[in-house]
C-alpha cells in the first residue's frame, strides 16, 4: 500500500514536465564569444564573481552534477529533513524501519577551475525499528559517517552539449554505534549530463563502491542512475529519476535496490535554491518511501 501511494505521489509531483535537477536547470546556450581562460585561478586566487559559472548543485537527485564549482567559491547543500520508511523487506518479515536524517550536509570549496573538494556530514541520524518479527521497539540515534570526496570535471564545465566528471570518495567510520558499520569504504562515480533541444536534458551516473562485508573483506556495488529535467516556469524546475544499486556476484550479493523519484526545485535567488522531493521503492530491498527537503547556497 505504501508503494502504491508513493508512486501516485511521484506521478502528481513529476509528470507535469521533466526539469532541472540539483541546480542544473540553466540550459546550455551556444555562444560565439570564446570562454575566458580561468585555468590560473585557485583556492588562493579565486575566480572573479563576474567570471563564475551559473550556480549548480549536486542535490537533490541521486545523481551527482558533473559541474564543479569555481575556484575559491564556497557552497553548502543541505537536507533539512530526510525521512525514509520501509516495511516491505526481501525476507517478507513484519519489520518496520523509519530512518530520519537531520541536517545532512555537503560542504564544498573550489580548488581549481575544474576540481572541487566536498565533505558530507551527517550531524544526526535517528533509526527506529519495530514489528512482530523484530521484538521490542528500538530507537538508536547519533552522529553519522563523514565522506570526503573530490569532483574532477573532464569536459563541459564552461559549456557544450555534454558534461562529464569523475567523483572519487572515501567514507570514514565516524558514525555512532548501530548507526554505521564502522568500516572505511571507497567509491568512484562518473556523472554525465547531455543537453537536448527544447530545454530538455538527460543525466545519468555510473558508480562503483567497494563496501565492507560483515565478516571481513569487500564486495562491490554498482549504481546506475538515469533521469531527465526541464524548467517548468519562471524559477521553478522539476526532475524525474530512476536509481538502481546492484551488488557484485557471489554469496554476499545483496538484492537489487530500485527506486523511482523526482522533485521540484525553486531558484529563489541566483545563488540560492530550495527543493522538495520524493522517491518510492520498486523492489523489496529498497525503502518504500523516501521524502526530503533542503536547500543549496553559494557564497
Amino acid at each position: 500500500m505504501i508503494r502504491h501511494r508513493c508512486l501516485h505521489l511521484l506521478a502528481g509531483l513529476c509528470l507535469p514536465a521533466f526539469a532541472a535537477s540539483a541546480g542544473e536547470e540553466e540550459d546550455a546556450k551556444p555562444s560565439s564569444t570564446p570562454a575566458p581562460d580561468k585555468s590560473g585561478y585557485t583556492l588562493f586566487n579565486p575566480t572573479p564573481l563576474s567570471l563564475r559559472r551559473s550556480y549548480n548543485t549536486d542535490r537533490p537527485s541521486r545523481t551527482d552534477s558533473p559541474f564543479s564549482i569555481d575556484a575559491g567559491a564556497f557552497q553548502i547543500e543541505t537536507d533539512v529533513v530526510n525521512a525514509a520508511f520501509d516495511r516491505n523487506n526481501p525476507a517478507r518479515l513484519d519489520i518496520k524501519v523509519r530512518t530520519i536524517q537531520y541536517g545532512l550536509t555537503n560542504l564544498k570549496v573550489g580548488l581549481t577551475n575544474h576540481i572541487d573538494f566536498q565533505l558530507f556530514v551527517q550531524p544526526l541520524v535517528e533509526r527506529r525499528t519495530s514489528g512482530r518479527d523484530f521484538g521490542p521497539e528500538r530507537t538508536v540515534s547519533g552522529f553519522g559517517d563523514l565522506t570526503p570526496r573530490l569532483k574532477i570535471n573532464l569536459i563541459g564545465n564552461e559549456g557544450g552539449p555534454i558534461t562529464m566528471a569523475l567523483v572519487p570518495s572515501v567514507k570514514l567510520p565516524t558514525a555512532a554505534k548501530r548507526i554505521g558499520n564502522r568500516k572505511v569504504e571507497f567509491g568512484l562515480g562518473l556523472p554525465v549530463t547531455i543537453q537536448l533541444p527544447a530545454g530538455f536534458a538527460v543525466f545519468g551516473q555510473t558508480r562503483f563502491d567497494a563496501l565492507a562485508k560483515p565478516g571481513g573483506g569487500r564486495r562491490g556495488q554498482f549504481q546506475n542512475n538515469v533521469g531527465a529535467f526541464r524548467k517548468l516556469f519562471g524559477p521553478v524546475s522539476a526532475y524525474v529519476e530512476f536509481a538502481s544499486n546492484v551488488s557484485s556476484r557471489g554469496e554476499d550479493k545483496d538484492p537489487w535496490i530500485g527506486q523511482l523519484g523526482g522533485g521540484l526545485v525553486w531558484q529563489v535567488r541566483p545563488n540560492f535554491s530550495v527543493d522538495l522531493n520524493a522517491y518510492g521503492g520498486i523492489t523489496r530491498a529498497s525503502d518504500d518511501l523516501n521524502v526530503f527537503t533542503g536547500f543549496g547556497y553559494r557564497f
